[in-house]
């Protein structure tokens, strides 16, 4: 707590051993060795608590959401403002809260019991799909893959992939093209899953892919590697070191900390994918098809809309602007023998 700048008026979000809270910074002891928080409320069971104290004792972790109200910002970055093309979009509180909820219930799978059935059975029934895999940073030079975290658009399942291995299901979820599946740096899972665990991976929208190819779109000079922390930060606010980047996936058993850590790596893939197509890649498309929409409403004449209905059908067609729905391979500057590998 001593390496957190607190200020009174805070929105914070304590987690204790067995609860994740949320609450206004109303007070902070001299030492610091506690903290008095209100409008308290839990962020699993939603019930509210009013004012409560807290000491470092049984603090886990404390990560400050949002400022006093007199410094909240409520527009873009000055970042933003200066460069018109850049695309931000802000995560307001309440997205945050249904996010942290997301992460905090993740299901844990270490063997294939009743409840790896019951979670095979839900995934097969789901269309979009995140995938994240843990300890795959050196490809299939890596000594063993931790975790195979799956994200629908609700729920989080963190597979245990190093006791209980690929099974045929999870196999299928990875490679049959019915499924949508949404990663980051897909080189790499792809490389682990082929040569590593015999599993060829399907088709999948890679979210490092759409932001090279969208920063070098836009003239910006996009580091090689984006890590999935950068990646998410560059477009969604989050607040300051959401992301442990200590977290140890190899250890045994497998910590609650770093249960959340796996969830929060898949989390965002399914929400980053929405934004690349719908909010950028698809806008010049989206805007047309509103010129579109408003060929004929926008006249309020009631006789002369008739006049327009009959004859201006081909003209608002022929002001439909062609709309280029591919992404140059030279963008993404891949040598042509790795390309033909993945």
């Amino acid at each position: 707590m001593n390496k957190i700048d607190l200020v009174l008026g805070q929105t914070v979000l304590l987690e204790l051993e067995e609860e994740c809270l949320l609450g206004e910074l109303l007070h902070v002891g001299s030492d610091r060795s506690f903290i008095r928080l209100s409008n308290v409320r839990d962020m699993l069971t939603k019930e509210s608590y009013g004012i409560q104290t807290y000491y470092n004792s049984e603090i886990r972790n404390i990560q400050v959401i949002s400022a006093d109200k007199g410094n909240t910002q409520t527009g873009p970055s000055a970042n933003a403002r200066d460069n018109p093309k850049q695309f931000t979009k802000l995560l307001t509180l309440e997205n945050l809260q249904e996010t942290l909820e997301q992460i905090n219930n993740y299901i844990f799978i270490h063997q294939t019991d009743v409840k790896y059935h019951d979670s095979i059975r839900y995934l097969k029934s789901q269309r979009h799909l995140g995938i994240a895999m843990e300890s795959i940073e050196h490809g299939r030079h890596s000594i063993s893959p931790s975790l195979l975290s799956i994200a629908t658009h609700d729920s989080i399942y963190i597979f245990d992939i190093k006791w209980m291995k690929i099974t045929d299901e999870m196999r299928d979820l990875l490679s049959n093209d019915r499924y949508r599946r949404v990663l980051h740096n897909g080189r790499l899972v792809k490389d682990v899953l082929q040569h590593k665990l015999g599993v060829q991976l399907g088709k999948c929208f890679d979210v490092m892919v759409a932001h090279i190819a969208i920063g070098k779109t836009e003239g910006k000079i996009v580091e090689e590697g984006v890590s999935l922390q950068a990646c998410v930060q560059s477009y969604l606010k989050l607040p300051d070191k959401f992301f442990d980047m200590t977290a140890n996936f190899d250890e045994r058993p497998v910590s609650d900390t770093t249960k959340r850590e796996a969830a929060k790596h898949v989390v965002f893939l399914l929400p980053l994918q929405d934004l690349f197509i719908h909010e950028i890649m698809l806008e010049p498309f989206y805007s047309s098809c509103s010129n579109y929409l408003q060929s004929l409403s926008r006249n309020p004449d009631f006789i002369s809309s008739l006049t327009d209905l009959r004859n201006k059908t081909g003209e608002a067609i022929e002001a439909v602007a062609p709309v280029n729905l591919g992404i140059d391979v030279e963008l993404l500057d891949i040598p042509e023998q790795e390309s033909n590998r993945s």
